[in-house]
């Protein structure tokens, strides 16, 4: 598998997306199913720039082939794609959500902090939670994550990592509510699907019994001007109306 959809799914979520040269065809193709997500840091100094960082990620280290992660978060809030298939991110975890997988069946988030006691930015992490949750929502062929299986490092291989440095319980609760306030409809929404509905209603044609064809917006204007007893007579002829053959385009 190919997840080719990354950068159009985080951007969807408005955030900020870069992408990488050459990410489409970075990493194996035997990416997959992935069941879960493993949340790291980058370990660089508190002065690294975004291209050493991500160098890294490409060029690979000691430890790990290259490439490293599919996703790089800057300090910026801003999100890097520089891989589509599987990346050298982790071991298969004896720990955490995510026990028993390993790279072929997990994406990797490479967050750009030094560890230790570094704070994390609100921009920085509020584009954590933001792009985790854009992730787990997304529906794709190959792709099977939910927030119980977004991992940190430190748990996927307690004892041998420490990364990321923040609690990973509120980080998952916090990705949960941003996927909650998501999904809820907000009145402005509810206003528009309203009245775009209402002018599907009114645009749309009948057939008069003198073989007219009218929209509906004519016949609730005639109502408005008409008497009660010609309304009562127009709202019977309603009933017995038909549309013209498609109905309304829904």
């Amino acid at each position: 598998m190919r997840a080719l959809w990354l950068a159009d799914v985080l951007r969807d979520a408005g955030l900020t997306v870069f992408e990488v040269p050459g990410w489409r065809t970075r990493g194996a193709d035997g990416w997959g199913p992935v069941r879960g997500i493993t949340c790291h840091h980058t370990a660089g100094s508190r002065t690294s720039r975004d291209a050493d960082e991500i160098r890294v990620l490409l060029e690979g280290s000691e430890s790990a082939p290259p490439p490293i992660a599919q996703l790089y978060l800057s300090r910026s809030g801003a999100w890097h794609v520089v891989a589509s298939g599987t990346c050298n991110h982790n071991r298969v975890g004896w720990g955490g959500p995510n026990e028993g997988y390993g790279n072929d069946a997990l994406l990797g988030v490479e967050a750009q902090h030094s560890g230790g006691t570094e704070p994390w930015t609100a921009v920085q992490y509020q584009s954590y939670v933001r792009g985790v949750a854009a992730l787990v929502r997304h529906d794709a062929p190959g792709w099977a994550v939910t927030t119980g299986r977004v991992a940190g490092h430190k748990e996927h291989q307690p004892g041998a990592k420490f990364d990321p440095t923040f609690n990973m319980s509120t980080f998952r609760a916090n990705v949960s509510k941003e996927i909650r306030e998501w999904d809820v409809v907000s009145p402005e929404d509810i206003d528009k699907i309203a009245n775009a509905t209402a002018e599907k209603v009114w645009a749309r044609k009948v057939t008069l019994p003198d073989g007219r064809e009218v929209t509906m917006g004519t016949i609730m204007r005639w109502l408005d001007s008409a008497q009660l007893d010609t309304r009562n007579k127009i709202l019977a002829a309603i009933a017995e109306l038909t549309p013209p053959s498609g109905g309304i385009d829904a």
